[in-house]
């Protein structure tokens, strides 16, 4: 059915791991993430299911950006 509709065929551990990254960049919590794929440990779910796009990851790190003013740029713009 899958090969009529052109849809390439898909694993069910790929749908999980899938299923776990969105959940996890909709900001699900982990806890919740963990029991909806019935796991004991949010650690194991972090470390195996949910995974961070490359998308988020410079999201994440251009955050840092609004943060940093032009004085702190500044050589000697030390304000103590």
């Amino acid at each position: 059915m899958l090969g009529e509709l052109g849809i390439p065929p898909v694993r069910f551990r790929d749908a999980r791991h899938s299923c776990a990254t969105l959940m996890h960049m909709k900001s699900v919590p982990i806890a919740v993430i963990a029991a909806w794929l019935g796991h004991a440990s949010a650690a194991f779910t972090m470390a195996t299911y949910a995974h961070s796009p490359d998308d988020a990851l410079k999201a994440a790190g251009m955050s840092f950006g609004r943060d940093v003013t032009n004085r702190d740029n500044v050589a000697g713009g030390d304000d103590r």
